[in-house]
């Protein structure tokens, strides 16, 4: 249904825009919360289950969310739980489910995957634009007790911090440089983009995103026919970039390795914080301490108010090792599903270049975010859900498109 689909798009744009917060008709009449109501309404009301056969990746989200469900009577803060993390949860878990009702062709994934990445690339440009023309920055760190440096964060009405922009610049990424071979379309749209975004980058004085970029590089090396060529190139590139960085820009990506820089000590406390988050979670290591309340744990239990930095430890807060134990699980799923996807369209797809680029980005895109999720929260982030749907679209569409071939062995 095609009305669905379209209004889910809406949905994608406005979220990621935060058309809400430019337009203040649209905050009061609560737009993106009617626009979820018309999608779920919708999807009952076809009364026809498109979804995609149960798979792995199917019953393990069903398994989280029945824990989520039976384990509320012995988290720590089950108010909170109802109050703050069963909103923020359902928003998040709502890319997977419209993903997979929604998205039921080649075409609709291919308009979804451009709708996506044009948001995602406009709030890069945007904070951008704004540092070049009126020298924005939006955020700050402390390098000591008498220095700190600039860092460039969202634009205003798009509230990420640094390290949350340059997690969208290692969204975009991937998708850049592998649907520019694709198409000599693509390539017009996505080459002049990537020094931008990587000069963006830059300017967040992220290291995780520093790491998390590496790590794509690498994976792209790793899918290059011409690996040599591609690796000579990218470090020519990169001691040309580092030296037209600031000073305390390359201080601070120096501190990533170095203990002698004045970025140093902040590296070494998100290191010692850590601790501190895993001694917290060691309180309640069963069930936790309820869905959405990391921060308020680490508020009590440690006097630091913020969630932790460590998706596997916010997990672990947040739900007790059963929960991280089943959401383990899924990201286990979401990476054999697009290890597979990757095997079926090589072996048993005829004309599959477009798929195979897709997939491709898709695979680093989520190896990459496995890395950066050891220096960021986000089990009540839309990523991993969305990992969810993707990987099951995608395998649905491989299936069912016609030139695909039956397993050698079965029909042997």
């Amino acid at each position: 249904m095609n009305f669905g689909f379209y209004t889910y798009l809406v949905f994608i744009i406005s979220w990621f825009t935060h058309l809400t917060a430019r337009f203040h008709v649209l905050g009061i009449i609560r737009f993106d919360l009617l626009i979820l109501v018309v999608l779920f309404v919708t999807s009952f009301l076809r009364r026809k289950d498109i979804a995609a056969p149960p798979s792995a990746t199917n019953k393990t989200f069903i398994t989280l969310l029945i824990y989520i469900g039976i384990s509320l009577p012995f988290v720590y803060w089950p108010g909170s739980v109802i109050k703050k993390g069963t909103p923020e949860f359902i928003k998040a878990i709502s890319f997977f489910y419209f993903t997979v009702n929604y998205i039921t062709s080649e075409k609709k994934l291919n308009l979804f995957i451009k709708v996506f990445i044009l948001c995602q690339s406009f709030r890069i440009i945007e904070p951008l634009f704004l540092h070049i023309t009126q020298g924005y920055w939006g955020d700050v760190a402390y390098m000591n007790s008498e220095e700190f440096m600039n860092r460039l964060s969202g634009a205003p009405n798009d509230i990420v911090n640094p390290n949350g922009l340059a997690f969208i610049v290692l969204t975009v990424f991937p998708f850049y440089y592998f649907l520019s071979i694709a198409t000599a379309v693509n390539k017009l749209i996505f080459i002049p983009l990537m020094p931008m975004v990587i000069y963006t980058l830059l300017l967040t004085g992220s290291r995780s995103g520093f790491l998390g970029f590496i790590l794509i590089l690498f994976g792209i090396i790793n899918k290059s026919k011409h690996k040599l060529i591609l690796f000579a190139i990218i470090i020519v590139a990169g001691i040309i970039s580092f030296s037209y960085l600031g000073a305390n820009f390359q201080d601070r990506y120096k501190s990533i390795f170095s203990s002698k820089t004045k970025n140093s000590g902040t590296s070494e406390g998100r290191l010692s914080g850590l601790k501190e988050d895993f001694k917290v979670a060691l309180i309640r290591p069963v069930f936790g301490f309820g869905l959405g309340t990391s921060r308020e744990a680490n508020v009590h239990f440690r006097n630091r108010d913020q969630p932790s930095h460590n998706l596997y430890l916010e997990t672990m807060q947040d739900l007790g090792l059963v929960g991280l134990f089943i959401f383990l699980l899924l990201i286990k799923s979401i990476i054999s599903n697009f290890s597979l996807n990757q095997k079926l369209i090589k072996d048993r797809l005829s004309d599959s270049k477009g798929l195979f680029y897709l997939n491709s980005a898709m695979q680093v895109w989520l190896f990459m975010n496995i890395l950066f999720s050891f220096a960021s929260y986000g089990l009540l982030g839309y990523e991993w859900y969305l990992f969810a749907g993707l990987s099951v679209v995608m395998k649905r569409i491989i299936e069912t498109r016609d030139d695909f071939a039956p397993d050698p062995l079965i029909s042997a």
